[in-house]
């Protein structure tokens, strides 16, 4: 077996990295044959991964956050490459979805652990998100893409700030936007049904979790071919507060001001334009139109099933389009 370790070298402390070098050791042991990749700047991780995928790697390991994992299944998507992942980021929000261990100073051996579950796991093919933008960038997306309000605080944190300050970094940014956002008129397309409000931010999701802190979209599966949708309507700082805390407590699926839908393609466009990302990576702004691509990746998950997110217990394969190169 070959694997590829496609490693974004800022990610995580000295201390990760040697953690990193005995999941290499031990899956050798095992008998893979590993080659380490390191990203020196943005979309690297794609050139990798597809780099992998055209030579024939049976995996292709992330060795980073939610951002890290979407460059790599932009270069997987619709080959027969699977994703391993060893989570380094700040957030990890695919991995604390489908119950990856997660490194931390408490927790040394997550990475040992997550080395594990790519050599023992299961592949399963599970869907992807697909935007097109306005200017003609297409891009995939894993876990969710946003517009409006969080895509807003996205853009203004700095990868340097996450390495120094953490969850910290994105506390600052979130004050800092949220006293100042006020949202826009827009029109959300679910399939075929209109939606016209003024619009704080729209999340669609792939998986069920957001930001590590909220079960945003509860009932979503990551491979039933269709994506969960879900509308935030107010204007300003009380609307954002009402909205974090319905996310915080639940309440959320309950609240006449947010809608939430389940479809196969969602369009947003607003009056003036919304800042847009996926997966926490900036990308552009409205007017944006997002579907989903079945079973688009292969993905080696614990042994131990997440079974919240899963439709499907046998491996399944679809058709991918092609996109243009990224």
């Amino acid at each position: 077996m070959k694997a590829c370790l496609i490693l974004n070298p800022a990610a995580g402390p000295a201390d990760f990295h040697n953690h990193v070098f005995e999941a290499v050791r031990y899956l050798e042991r095992c008998g893979w044959r590993v080659e380490r990749m390191e990203t020196t700047a943005r979309c690297d991780a794609t050139r990798l991964a597809r780099r992998c995928a055209e030579d024939g790697y049976d995996v292709a390991v992330a060795v980073g956050g939610d951002g890290t994992i979407n460059e790599v299944i932009n270069g997987l998507a619709g080959s027969d490459t699977a994703l391993g992942v060893i989570p380094a980021g700040t957030a990890n929000v695919y991995a604390a979805d489908v119950g990856i261990p997660i490194w931390s100073p408490l927790r040394p051996h997550a990475v040992r652990e997550a080395a594990e579950i790519i050599h023992l796991g299961h592949r399963r093919r599970l869907d992807l998100g697909h935007i097109q933008l306005g200017d003609g960038l297409e891009r995939y997306f894993f876990m969710w893409c946003g517009i409006g309000l969080d895509a807003a605080i996205t853009r203004e944190v700095r990868s340097e700030d996450t390495r120094r300050l953490g969850y910290l970094a994105w506390g600052i940014a979130s004050v800092l936007v949220v006293l100042h956002f006020m949202g826009h008129r827009g029109q959300v397309t679910v399939d075929r049904r209109k939606l016209r409000r003024r619009l704080l931010w729209v999340v669609v999701s792939n998986g069920q979790l957001y930001g590590r802190l909220w079960r945003i979209a509860p009932d979503a599966k990551m491979d039933d071919g269709r994506l969960d949708v879900t509308v935030f309507e107010g204007r300003g700082l009380f609307s954002t507060i009402h909205h974090i805390l319905g996310l915080t407590l639940g309440f959320h699926v309950h609240d006449p001001k947010v809608h939430q839908y389940r479809c196969s393609s969602v369009s947003v466009r607003t009056r003036k334009p919304l800042p847009v990302h996926v997966d926490a990576e900036p990308v552009g702004t409205t007017p944006v139109r997002i579907s989903v691509v079945p079973r688009a990746v292969t993905v080696i998950l614990p042994p131990k099933l997440p079974e919240h997110l899963l439709v499907h217990r046998e491996e399944q394969r679809s058709t991918v389009p092609e996109m243009a190169t990224l």
